[in-house]
């Protein structure tokens, strides 16, 4: 069995023998050239035990394909930022990966224009490893395709797995300071921090070790908070604020502690820091939990009852079991913030908006332009492979697998690990446009540096919120310039 004629047409085109995890759609014709396919391992070399499922569907779909070699590759790139470096690096000199990492739109200006192809045409056309299906885009959730999508409609990003984030909580704690049921609101949640506080227990901790928690706090609470003002400030249209974005709503003074809106997201973390456990610089709600020198990991402090509650995402929960903590802890997600809190809430609700499309199989197809091997032809072959691991059972098999059961394949049809509370952290409703604006480091990694470090200053009480702000305000203003100056933005267009 070979691949058919390498075109869109092919990708459509291609008989499919059956479904699954053992069977390969059969071409109808011999390709007439051999090809080798290079692409970006999720994480860990493809040897090792979380790409187990990848090895087997690759095994699989490489003896179905006598043609075509499947080369996974190894990289050292911790985030996204370090992957476009990378990217434009070999891009240079013309021998990038045929498929690479990324994660979430492709913003304007994160790439040098031309190095992703624009796949949605692909997408278009039906997955050759479903029967019936009449697009591959009819696979993947509503709440996914808006991290695919560029401002300009095209897809240049492939995303195979979600994640999501929650407060995970000690039911004894719980229980001991007759908490009844989980907080519905930001309001309900720091009444029942209270209580834990009542009862001598430290109800929560603000990890700022990294920028995990702040990252998230910020795009949760200013999303939230400037609920009725993004419009004003969303230049580029995409799903999450980008650099010229942000710039806009600075210079409007939208994203400005100027802004009574705005500044109430600083104002609501002092009060929920008060309820935090010391030393928060030296935790992270990401760092591994076998971590022995900081930024430590914060679900050990959950184990060890020393903590109520911890703000972490969904590989909580696997790593919580092996913690020998199973059934012994639960998970609600970020409440909205209601009047309740304060008059200038918007109670949206961003039940997933932190997390999203960032598990396992985060990829893109470069250009010609950055890899002089992919021609039409090669794109339409590394698409076909790519359709073969997107075949719902097969992703759902290969993402169970890497992820441990806490990531959540972007096909609802995919089988997802029955994890117990898992759907609970779900967004049940589209998720709004999002906020990010220094620790997620759209302005850049200067102004993400920075920023935390003043939070951690905040947090840690060497900073007064009048200092803070003040602090916070010129960081803003000079982030905004510096990236004006660095991407010869024109404002007028914009203000």
């Amino acid at each position: 069995m070979r691949l058919t004629k390498p075109s869109v047409a092919a990708l459509a085109a291609a008989a499919v023998i059956a479904t699954g995890s053992t069977t390969v759609a059969e071409g109808t014709a011999q390709a007439a050239q051999s090809y080798v396919i290079k692409i970006v391992t999720p994480g860990g070399p493809i040897t090792a035990p979380q790409n187990a499922g990848l090895r087997t569907l690759t095994s699989q779909y490489e003896r179905a394909h006598p043609n075509v070699k499947v080369q996974w590759e190894l990289t050292n790139n911790s985030n996204v930022t370090a992957a476009n470096a990378t990217l434009e690096t070999q891009a240079a000199a013309g021998d990038a990966y045929d498929v690479v990492f990324e994660q979430y739109t492709v913003l304007p200006g994160a790439l040098p224009n031309g190095l992703l192809q624009d796949i949605k045409p692909y997408l278009e056309q039906p997955n050759p490893y479903v029967p019936g299906n009449k697009h591959w885009l009819d696979l993947i959730s509503r709440s996914t395709l808006p991290y695919m999508t560029a401002p300009n409609g095209s897809i240049s990003i492939l995303l195979a797995s979600d994640v999501e984030t929650g407060m995970f909580y000690s039911k004894k704690a719980f229980a001991k300071a007759g908490i009844t049921s989980v907080p519905t609101t930001w309001a309900a949640m720091m009444g029942d921090f209270a209580k834990l506080k009542n009862v001598g227990i430290t109800p929560f901790i603000f990890a700022d070790g990294s920028f995990c928690n702040p990252s998230w706090y910020e795009r949760l609470v200013a999303t939230s908070m400037l609920h009725n003002q993004i419009k004003s400030l969303d230049v580029d249209h995409a799903q999450t604020s980008s650099g010229l974005d942000v710039v806009v709503g600075i210079k409007k003074g939208i994203i400005s502690m100027n802004n009574p809106s705005y500044a109430e997201v600083w104002k609501l973390l002092g009060q929920l820091v008060s309820y935090s456990y010391p030393g928060e610089s030296t935790y992270d709600a990401c760092s591994s939990p076998n971590a022995t020198t900081p930024p430590l990991a914060t679900l050990p402090l959950l184990v060890q009852g020393k903590v109520a509650v911890v703000w972490d995402g969904s590989w909580a929960f696997p790593q919580l079991n092996s913690l020998g903590f199973a059934n012994q802890y639960g998970v609600f997600t970020e409440p909205p913030i209601t009047k309740a809190t304060t008059p200038l809430a918007t109670g949206t609700v961003t039940t997933g908006l932190i997390g999203g499309p960032a598990g396992a199989g985060l990829w893109s197809i470069t250009s010609e332009k950055a890899d002089h091997t992919m021609t039409p032809q090669k794109t339409a072959v590394v698409m076909n492979f790519l359709a073969w691991l997107f075949e719902p059972a097969n992703l759902g098999y290969w993402i169970k697998i890497n992820g441990q059961g806490a990531w959540i394949p972007t096909e609802p049809t995919a089988p997802a690990a029955a994890v117990p509370g898992l759907k609970s952290i779900l967004p049940t409703a589209p998720v709004p446009a999002g906020v990010d604006i220094l620790p997620d480091g759209v302005l850049g990694s200067a102004a993400s540096n920075a920023s935390l470090r003043l939070i951690q200053e905040y947090v840690d009480g060497s900073l007064s919120y009048s200092s803070f702000s003040s602090a916070w305000q010129s960081l803003l203003i000079s982030s905004a310039n510096q990236f004006v100056q660095q991407n010869h933005v024109d404002l007028k267009k914009y203000l």
